[in-house]
């Protein structure tokens, strides 16, 4: 509710990629758009990605899950204030140890306390009451030469959408088997006998860290002709990457058969390759 009462940074997100015994540098500039000056406190957290691939997180204390990269982080200053109208620069180092492999995640936590005089209780008393509130800056640490950014995709399943009339609900299975996070983007092509799109759209993105696992859907919204085709899939597992322009993932193409059936109904779908 307070949200613009709150600084914010230039960086939401900060992906880091070092050698093992190298040190990376950088600065995040904390930016108060109010005419108040705020007392921040900076703190590091461990984060990781909930389970079913949505992107939702949880945070932990520092140093409490094996991918943690606080160890590997430090920052100056923990205690900051930033003038009414101004600006406050943070530097930060990332230090890779040597033999390191993987990636790793952390997260810099921003917190002030927003003081609202105004608050209405339920005995109709109006009492003043401070909140602490927090923004962050996530961390992404990847050991250069060690990463492996891949995953397995399976079990297809086409079925007519059941919110929406003539519409083809497409599904897959995807599991995060590599080190390091991998964030989807992706698209289907159904092809008849003579090469021509009979269809086409995108897949949800998935979120993961390592084992992580998550479900592909992409939506087709309308009748398609009754007969065989082709279903052509590509997933980009380095949409991450291309989001923080420091280069691109690999990319998995898996290909079906599929017969549909009156109506848009499924009548077989072969292996997937």
């Amino acid at each position: 509710v307070q949200a613009d009462k709150l600084p914010f940074m230039n960086q939401s997100k900060i992906r880091v990629v070092a050698s093992p015994g190298e040190r990376a540098f950088g600065e995040i500039t904390l930016d108060n758009p109010t005419a108040e000056a705020k007392i921040m406190h900076l703190y590091l957290e461990d984060w990781y990605y909930l389970a079913g691939g949505t992107g939702a997180k949880e945070f932990l204390p520092a140093n409490s899950i094996p991918t943690s990269a606080c160890p590997w982080i430090t920052f100056s200053p923990a205690d900051l204030i930033v003038p009414a109208f101004g600006k406050q620069k943070i530097n930060y180092s990332v230090n890779v140890p040597t033999g390191a492999t993987g990636a790793r995640f952390g997260t810099l936590f921003f917190e002030t306390s927003i003081s609202n005089k105004d608050t209405l209780l339920d005995s109709g008393r109006s009492v003043g009451l401070n909140v602490d509130v927090r923004v962050a800056t996530l961390f992404y640490v990847e050991v250069r030469g060690t990463i492996q950014r891949t995953a397995k995709i399976s079990n297809l399943n086409i079925q007519p959408s059941k919110d929406a009339k003539e519409s083809l609900d497409i599904t897959l299975d995807f599991e995060n088997t590599g080190n390091t996070d991998i964030t989807t983007s992706g698209n289907f092509s159904l092809m008849d006998n003579e090469g021509l799109i009979s269809a086409r759209g995108a897949f949800n993105s998935v979120y993961t860290f390592p084992g992580g696992r998550g479900v592909l859907l992409g939506i087709w919204k309308s009748k398609i002709p009754a007969g065989d085709y082709d279903l052509v899939i590509t997933v980009d597992l380095g949409k991450a990457l291309t989001e923080a322009g420091i280069g691109r993932g690999p990319v998995i193409t898996k290909e079906a058969s599929v017969t549909i059936g009156e109506n848009n109904q499924i009548v077989q779908i072969g292996q997937l390759q």
